[in-house]
């Protein structure tokens, strides 16, 4: 996924009291798929749902009646949980995605979903002029100066001043900022594994670090609610060309802006004219959509986060991007398709349900905008005879395109509004593709390594559901990490899937014609 960071401050115990009170506030009518039945049900967590072993919830893939087509009823729940009514106040707003998906985790204070790009600067000789570049940009993006409130149930964005007055330098050796394998211990892999409190202190962190040669690599740190890989880049160009006009004693032209609480506001405005057509579209699409039955071998504790680590190398990705060239699609859906391929074969089943991270930036007005500007779309492949991958790839794309114009209706939304059978669309796909002047690419390349690195154990935030493959392109190649369930797999269980997802690739880059029985055959 992607995107900029920054550092933690005091937490304030009434705040979180009070978010926590306010926390099963929201919507406290009925659900209309159980009123029928006198059953209570809030709109958001609840805490005797959370008390019941996730097992049971989980693996039954029972609800408690079958989809209902989307009627006056569901829309009008699905106005509620979504924040569609008084929109004209809604302006401080988040997202409804990134409401839901911090609703998900009960509202916490830390949720641990940052992100990190770090910025060479080459010989700064005066730091100060650094730090003014910084806040020039700081000071057009409200998403880099704002912290979160829960009021009667909705969340609201709070923009502030920035409060930082000056940039902290720490010096470095060139080592330690060029190796971001999991696991290393240093002043920079420290910045990046900071947590940020939501509520207490706005989502942004920036430091410099110094080499041993007196170069200056700027690190930001962002939390994902506030700012994307598109952000990163917007970062990346803003903070460049502030710099630059610092040291001429000239204004930056930046340009103007429009700001994250106005995407938000568009959102909503955008899902209040469409609502009726993103819910029949998703429904005709999903509601016959069998639960996932993934090849859990464990059940433990499901707050934590198992992350493994491989790497493909160039000369595969780039026989990749030729397949995908002569089939005219991108690199993004070939990698997606071979996701489901992957996930078909690890699992047995032929019908797989997954969500893709989709940039939501087709509105010129937002190109520049930093914030969380991500959908993730349910994408649903099913698994034929006798079919070649070209051919599948072909109409898999179509598929894709198809419901783009309903991606506003993000799979977490969908499941919320329509409570379909568990487990639902557990698993995630993100693909960042080599762009030049990013952290992504050649100003950040990373080394590369064989086999799979496995990584302790972190905190588990709802957003990457059971298993997130998230694919990097590098100069030398692309990164893949997988985080998981670690209450739900073992890491043996995880490096099976790496295993059947690169037999996978290997097989399109070697063999696009090959049918769907040949890339989805059992590992033996």
């Amino acid at each position: 996924m992607a995107g900029p960071v920054c550092s933690p401050d005091w937490k304030g115990a009434f705040q979180k009291r009070n978010a926590a009170s306010e926390l099963f506030q929201l919507s406290k009518g009925l659900h209309p798929r159980t009123a029928a039945k006198g059953a209570h049900m809030e709109n958001g967590p609840q805490p005797e749902l959370a008390e019941k072993p996730a097992r049971d919830r989980r693996l039954k893939g029972t609800p408690a009646s079958a989809p209902l087509p989307p009627d006056a009823a569901i829309e009008a729940h699905a106005r509620t949980l979504l924040g569609l009514r008084g929109l004209d106040g809604a302006l401080s707003a988040l997202p409804p995605r990134a409401e839901q998906l911090w609703r998900m985790d009960r509202f916490a204070a830390d949720v641990p979903f940052t992100n990190a790009m770090f910025i060479p600067m080459g010989q700064v000789a005066d730091i100060g002029l650094l730090y003014q570049a910084v806040a020039t940009v700081v000071g057009r993006h409200e998403a880099l100066r704002i912290r979160l409130a829960v009021r009667r149930g909705r969340v609201i964005q709070i923009a502030e001043d920035w409060k930082v007055k000056q940039l902290e330098v720490t010096d470095v050796l060139q080592s330690e900022l060029a190796d971001v394998r999991p696991g290393q211990k240093s002043a920079v892999s420290a910045f990046t594994q900071a947590s940020l409190d939501l509520y207490a202190q706005d989502g942004f962190r920036c430091q410099a670090f110094r080499d041993e040669q007196g170069d200056v690599t700027l690190g930001l740190l962002a939390h994902g609610f506030f700012a994307d890989s598109w952000s990163s880049q917007i970062l990346f160009r803003e903070i460049r060309a502030a710099y630059e006009a610092q040291k001429a004693e000239a204004s930056a032209a930046l340009g103007p802006v429009s700001q994250y609480g106005q995407y938000a506001l568009a959102q909503r405005q955008s899902l209040d004219r469409n609502l009726a057509s993103h819910l029949a579209h998703w429904n005709a699409r999903l509601k016959d959509v069998p639960p996932s039955r993934l090849p859990y071998d464990r059940d433990a504790d499901q707050t934590r986060r198992g992350r493994s680590f491989f790497f493909t190398g160039r000369e595969e990705v780039a026989r990749l991007a030729a397949v995908a060239q002569e089939s005219r699609v991108s690199l993004t859906i070939l990698l997606l398709a071979a996701y489901q391929l992957a996930l078909a074969r690890w699992s047995g089943q032929r019908e797989i349900l997954s969500a893709a991270y989709t940039a939501d930036r087709v509105n010129p007005r937002f190109q520049s905008t930093i914030g969380f500007l991500v959908v993730n779309m349910p994408v649903l492949a099913r698994i034929g005879e006798g079919v070649s991958f070209k051919s599948f790839l072909l109409d898999f794309a179509k598929d894709y395109y198809g419901s783009y114009a309903h991606r506003e209706l993000s799979c977490e939304l969908y499941e919320a509004i329509f409570a379909p059978a568990q487990p639902f669309c557990s698993t995630v796909f993100n693909f960042i593709p080599l762009q030049k002047n990013f952290s992504a690419g050649e100003l950040h390349a990373i080394p590369s390594f064989e086999g799979i690195l496995t990584a302790p154990d972190a905190p588990r935030p709802s957003i990457y559901r059971d298993v997130y493959l998230g694919l990097s392109q590098h100069s030398n190649g692309m990164l893949g990490k997988v985080f998981y369930n670690a209450g739900r797999f073992t890491p043996e269980a995880m490096e099976n899937f790496i295993r059947h997802f690169g037999a996978v690739i290997g097989g399109i880059a070697t063999g696009p014609d090959a049918t769907l029985e040949n890339l989805t055959g059992r590992v033996r």
